[in-house]
């Protein structure tokens, strides 16, 4: 895969910081690989412009753009199941992203890593719909995980971390070389007063991208 390896999670409807974190990394439709982990909408304030950003990605990327399920979108299937068609392009109508969000993978695999929302196990039975969408266990210290590294969000932490197969949690910085085994979370709480996260991943190496929360309520 050519090109850096581009991931942000957890948008949550902040368009301007979404905006303002893409501006900063400077996608190249061409070359690049942009993976977003889920969760665009629901808490901020704009929930349609980052459903716009996103589709204007996945129309220029093609195949080098990976939109992962996360929990928020499920929830909005889950609220309209019966709802299969398009409804006329209204800004106010999220429903119209419906289609698109029912194409949604619950997790995506490359040559050096594995993206998902939540939770991911070495177990391939444990890998369920809820398991991938809501597992916050590493985190907690419940479980390890020694298995091929996997990158998530869903549990908004005050700085990108990485936990080992031994269950140490360490800081994330740019420079640092991306691990074979545990886990990255990148979800910085954006909605919550936090920040959001870019990690650009381009020859094995990590680069961190972050930008400060507009929004009023802190971590």
């Amino acid at each position: 895969m050519s090109g850096r390896t581009i991931v942000m999670t957890d948008v949550h409807g902040c368009s301007r910081e979404f905006v303002q974190l893409l501006e900063m990394v400077s996608v190249d439709y061409t070359d690049d690989t942009f993976v977003f982990l889920g969760d665009a909408i629901d808490r901020g304030p704009d929930d349609w412009g980052v459903m716009e950003q996103l589709t204007q990605l996945r129309w220029l990327m093609e195949e080098r753009f990976i939109w992962i399920m996360g929990n928020h979108e499920q929830r909005l299937l889950d609220r309209h199941p019966k709802k299969k068609k398009m409804p006329p392009y209204d800004r106010h109508d999220i429903l119209y992203f419906l289609p698109l969000l029912r194409e949604l993978p619950y997790y995506a695999e490359t040559e050096n890593c594995i993206f998902v929302h939540a939770g991911y196990s070495m177990n391939p039975k444990k890998n369920t719909k809820q398991f991938m969408l809501e597992d916050r266990s590493i985190l907690k210290g419940q479980r390890r995980y020694s298995g091929k590294l996997y990158i998530a969000g869903h549990s908004p932490i005050p700085n990108v971390s990485y936990v080992d197969p031994y269950g140490n949690i360490t800081r994330v910085e740019s420079g640092m070389e991306l691990p074979e085994h545990g886990a990255i979370f990148l979800d910085t709480g954006c909605c919550a007063g936090g920040k959001l996260s870019a990690l650009v991943i381009e020859d094995h190496i990590i680069k961190l991208y972050q930008v400060l929360s507009k929004q009023f309520t802190k971590l």
